[in-house]
């Protein structure tokens, strides 16, 4: 084996390991976002928006249990954290 033949080897493998730790970045990540929604789901969903204060449509109460922004603020809220989403940082605000 020369030296070549070991190098990418070598990448190879680091390789491979970056793809298991972003597997597990990645579960780690849905497992939080189940564990926000379960939190989530224990409130009880509001009848008005938090935010602006409008009326929270009954269709998204339920399909939305603890729903507490209507959609636009929910968006507005979301667009917000992709925009100042830090690479690998937290991005929870």
């Amino acid at each position: 084996m020369n030296d070549k033949e070991v190098f990418e080897y070598n990448n190879e493998e680091e390789a491979e390991i970056a793809q298991i730790q972003a597997l597990f970045a990645n579960q780690n990540a849905v497992d939080n976002v189940r564990k926000q929604l379960a939190k989530q789901a224990e409130l009880p969903s509001a009848e008005c928006c938090e935010d602006c204060g409008e009326d929270i449509p009954e269709q998204r109460r339920k399909l939305v249990p603890g729903v507490q922004l209507c959609i636009y603020c929910q968006t507005k809220l979301e667009r917000f954290k992709a925009n100042y989403r830090q690479p690998g940082g937290n991005s929870e605000l």
